[in-house]
């Protein structure tokens, strides 16, 4: 099974890929980089870990040209396939990375204060505009606050969408429904673990 990212021990899981820990990871950029080789060793059921790579300046210069109507192919978000086998999950998924914040999490979409506006709001709101000027199907947060597990929040229908196409063993860690937002959280080896990537392979 797939370990804790705050373990220190690496475990292959039955798809023959290790599941690395990055507790010693201290900056976003080295999150980025983890994370980039484990979603390149899912897609390619542990044969390769250079599929996936930071995107250009971590999505700023797409988020420039963004703002004077030009398009940029493939560098939204965070994650750009370096490989032209990795471009249908990110044609079908926009992916934003956040590490630290260790005092922000989703519980305050819930209860913060109608004039504020919680920091885990504001990175769902990042993933959804590279989404939007991406123009890919759906956005991915995948975040870790210290010293504890990574997750990956998605639209509920994502959530729903993966559950029609794959039998799906596990429940989510948490759904939230607000004024303008639906979304399911889970744990990121739960979704290198459940699902198929074959979800993200087939025609849009």
């Amino acid at each position: 099974m797939c370990n804790s990212y705050n373990s220190t021990v690496n475990y292959s899981n039955d798809r023959g890929f290790e599941i690395m820990g990055s507790g010693r990871s201290k900056k976003g950029s080295a999150f980025e980089r983890v994370v980039c080789k484990q979603l390149s060793r899912w897609w390619t059921y542990g044969e390769r870990e250079d599929v996936f790579w930071r995107s250009s300046a971590s999505g700023a210069r797409a988020k420039i040209r963004s703002k004077t109507g030009k398009k940029t192919f493939g560098q939204y978000g965070d994650v750009q396939a370096t490989d032209p086998i990795g471009q249908p999950l990110i044609d079908w998924v926009t992916i934003e990375i956040k590490k630290g914040y260790s005092k922000n999490s989703f519980q305050d979409l819930v209860d913060a204060m109608p004039t504020q506006k919680p920091v885990f709001g504001q990175f769902i709101d990042q993933a959804r505009t590279d989404h939007e000027n991406a123009e890919s199907e759906w956005w991915l947060l995948i975040s870790k606050r210290d010293q504890r597990e990574a997750l990956v929040t998605m639209p509920l229908g994502l959530w729903k969408d993966l559950k029609e196409y794959q039998s799906i063993n596990i429940k989510p860690r948490a759904l939230i429904t607000t004024y303008d937002l639906k979304i399911a959280i889970i744990t990121f080896k739960d979704f290198l673990f459940y699902i198929e990537p074959e979800f993200f392979q087939h025609d849009r």
